[in-house]
């Protein structure tokens, strides 16, 4: 069984939802992602097109699908960022809406910070989880001012998980309490090198995700992944608790 803690099914065809569960994907969580020229109107929409449309649409793939909703870093409107957040909490009631999220940094700069810093609150409010997301560039250094500002204003330690971890930056997140993400893909950690960091860490506040729709990549990185950990004799439990248990614990959907 895999959990697929970052996933972009709009941007999926049902074929590949349809693959992924072939491939062993039971569950997944679709979040809160970036389009073209986002306006508040535009953000509502996609919010519940996540709900409305995906969620169905992972049901009918046979994948139990879960939401995290929140204001992208690549997806601040230029007004009425309030406004949307405002309408956030109605969301998340039903339980099928577990974390906020995707946010955090991409270019970085003040608008970034000022989105990041009122969501972070809204999640401290509410007791949310979170999701974090990291840039692929100068990666360490936005991740330890992404940390900074979590502990000035987020919820506690433990209801944090910071996306797109690598080598360097997993050390970072779980010495502060928080949970580390891998992304098993093109551009982010390749399956081999997951096998590497999970070796050396061990599976403890460690998910694993595709980040599959955000950009041409492996379908397939997730599974190919589990498989190599398999193969590299980690043990039945470590590969049951990276592949499915650690996600389903996070997210609070045992």
């Amino acid at each position: 069984m895999l959990f697929d803690a970052h996933l972009h099914p709009e941007t999926l065809s049902d074929l590949d939802l349809e693959s992924l569960r072939a491939f062993g994907v039971e569950r997944a969580v679709a979040l809160g992602h970036h389009f073209p020229e986002p306006t508040s109107r535009g953000l509502r929409e996609h919010f519940r097109d996540l709900l409305d449309v995906q969620l169905p649409r992972l049901e009918r793939a046979g994948i139990r699908g879960y939401v995290a909703l929140g204001v992208h870093p690549r997806a601040i409107p230029r007004r009425g960022l309030h406004d949307v957040l405002a309408g956030l909490p109605a969301l998340f009631r039903g339980g099928r809406v577990v974390a906020l999220g995707e946010i955090g940094f991409h270019r970085g700069g003040p608008d970034e910070e000022e989105a990041l810093v009122e969501q972070l609150e809204l999640a401290r409010r509410l007791s949310l989880r979170v999701v974090l997301h990291t840039p692929a560039l100068d990666k360490e250094r936005w991740t330890r001012r992404l940390l900074a500002l979590v502990r000035s204003h987020g919820p506690q330690p433990g209801r944090v998980l910071v996306e797109h971890a690598s080598a360097r930056t997993v050390p970072l997140i779980l010495a502060r309490g928080h949970w580390a993400g891998l992304t098993v893909n093109v551009g982010e950690l390749t399956a081999d090198r997951a096998v590497q960091l999970v070796r050396k860490l061990g599976s403890r506040r460690l998910t694993l995700g595709s980040d599959a729709g955000d950009r041409p990549g492996d379908l397939l990185g997730l599974p190919r992944a589990v498989h190599l950990l398999e193969r590299a004799g980690l043990g039945r439990t470590l590969v049951a608790q990276l592949a499915f248990r650690n996600a389903r614990r996070y997210f609070g959907v045992e």
